[in-house]
């Protein structure tokens, strides 16, 4: 029987490792940025590595040959170390995707390093001073007086960074990013919950538990990957159909809603003036513009296709809705490209006439129609 139980435990290690290095080898072609893709394989690889040396701990305790008992103190010492450096790893990570300044320099990092660095020193003096673990004449595992170190360390990592994502998803407006900062900080459950049930029932839950936010994480990201626009990073259309959707499903969340589309003038000239890639590099240089002047607001923005852009906004007043297409144009005014970014914006407000999401997009269409009419009588180059 217990020959059966040990067996069932490696499986759940080697499934658990099996599906961490598979995330990991597919975070490095579709996560965000690069630095973010080599945090994020890196905790993959690391969790991986931790969990293989808990399986050997797990293989040879108990095992009383001079060889056994050396393998175990190896095992055990890495194992501490693993779990303590993939805790700051996720720290590491967390904190960079949420833009925090802690990591800003070297010398931080290094400040934010050194308690895994007392974690690693003391786990691999062990063999010595028992402070952590030792292993006894028989091959048994036991805890050291400083055990405690290293779950104090690494668990402070996660709780920090838990926690400061928390409220910055409470700050935040993006609906997108707010879903990111959640998932951030509720990572660590499934691996507590897991850990409790290892420390409880004698099972490897830790590692499934360790899987399970990670897997979580990615599968997040890669939703936001589908509704997001690959070359300016805004939302897309398939998101902003969703989001409009989800705005009308309740009323009085569309209330004071307005929808503003726009499309960038002369377009069609840049593309054939400087080619397609300098076109490309325009309509990044719309994207942050709208990014700069709506996001303050809580703005939901997205490509709709082509040059055409879409932004949800709430205003009490139609005056901060022109106040914002004069902002937008003016800060595409300020851009540092050999041509004249301008947008054709027209916009239609919730009410009046217009209450389904479909009413929305053909009046502030309409508008926008309209205004390119006005530009093209007044001598405006808007194709």
């Amino acid at each position: 029987m217990g020959l059966v139980v040990k067996a069932l435990k490696i499986e759940i290690f080697l499934l658990s490792m099996i599906v961490l290095i598979g995330l990991a080898v597919r975070s490095r072609r579709s996560l965000f940025s690069s630095t973010q893709q080599l945090l994020f394989s890196t905790l993959g690889y690391t969790s991986a590595a931790y969990i293989l040396f808990d399986m050997i701990w797990v293989l040879l305790d108990g095992v009383d040959d001079t060889l056994g008992i050396a393998v175990n103190w190896i095992s055990n010492a890495v194992s501490f170390s693993l779990f303590a450096i993939v805790c700051l790893i996720w720290f590491i990570y967390s904190e960079t995707v949420q833009g925090s300044r802690l990591l800003a320099s070297r010398y931080r990092v290094v400040l934010v390093a050194s308690p895994t660095v007392l974690v690693v020193v003391l786990a691999f003096t062990s063999y010595w001073t028992h402070a952590l673990f030792y292993i006894d004449s028989q091959g048994v595992y036991s805890r050291g007086s400083a055990y405690m170190i290293q779950p104090i360390v690494s668990y402070c990592y996660v709780i920090h960074t838990s926690l400061h994502a928390f409220v910055q998803s409470r700050r935040v407006e993006s609906l997108q990013t707010k879903t990111i900062y959640r998932t951030l900080a509720f990572f660590a459950i499934p691996a507590l919950v897991g850990g409790t049930f290892q420390v409880v029932y004698s099972v490897p839950g830790l590692c499934v538990g360790i899987m399970i936010s990670i897997l979580l994480l990615y599968i997040v990201f890669q939703e936001q990957l589908i509704s997001t626009d690959p070359l300016t990073g805004l939302n897309n259309r398939n998101r902003f159909e969703t989001y409009i959707l989800s705005l009308f499903s309740n009323v009085d969340q569309a209330e004071d809603v307005y929808l503003l589309m726009m499309d960038a003038d002369g377009f069609k000239q840049i593309n054939d003036r400087y080619g397609h890639v300098e076109g490309d590099h325009a309509l990044q240089v719309i994207s942050a513009a709208l990014k700069e002047v709506c996001s303050a607001s809580g703005s939901f923005i997205a490509r709709y296709g082509g040059d055409e852009f879409v932004v949800l906004q709430k205003a009490i007043a139609e005056q901060d809705i022109l106040h914002l297409c004069a902002a937008i144009n003016d800060e595409l005014a300020c851009a540092e490209v050999p041509y004249l970014l301008r947008m054709s914006i027209g916009y239609a407000r919730v009410g009046d006439g217009v209450d389904t999401w479909q009413d929305l997009l053909r009046a502030a269409d309409a508008e926008l129609y309209r205004v390119k009419r006005e530009k093209k009588k007044a001598g405006v180059q808007i194709r």
